[in-house]
């Protein structure tokens, strides 16, 4: 289910096995949201060593199209960083589309700063650097 809510949210989507691949690699920073008892979007994250520090990185999240705009990517977003926080991480960053303005939004409200462009990062399209203090 996770992969086709991918698949329905991307233009280039993820293969089906970094799913597995990050699930085995840090299954508490891989988190579901549920409704109906189905899947109805994911949060994938990792802490990294950046610079001397812990870092969190978002490093991927979708909501079926039925369920947006539902405070879903805000909770999982939310309990995302309460985690990197049990890790020690210091801060999180991300990557988002330079186009996709409601995921700029989204960011913003929970304290992400734009750091910079990322010339031709989704293939076709920039991509923005977002951060923010954990601590």
């Amino acid at each position: 289910m996770v992969h086709r809510i991918e698949v329905g949210s991307y233009p280039d989507p993820w293969p089906r096995s970094i799913f597995f691949l990050m699930r085995g690699r840090a299954p508490d920073l891989f988190l579901v949201a549920e409704a109906e008892d189905t899947i109805v979007g994911y949060i994938i994250g990792e802490v990294e060593w950046r610079s001397g520090s812990k870092v969190g990185h978002v490093m991927n999240v979708a909501i079926s199209e039925a369920w947006r705009r539902r405070g879903l990517a805000l909770r999982l977003l939310d309990e995302l960083e309460s985690r990197f926080r049990l890790r020690g991480a210091e801060s999180a960053y991300l990557e988002v589309c330079a186009s996709n303005s409601s995921a700029r939004k989204l960011y913003r409200k929970r304290g992400y700063i734009e750091m910079g462009s990322l010339p031709r990062y989704y293939r076709e399209e920039d991509g923005l650097a977002m951060e923010k203090p954990l601590t």
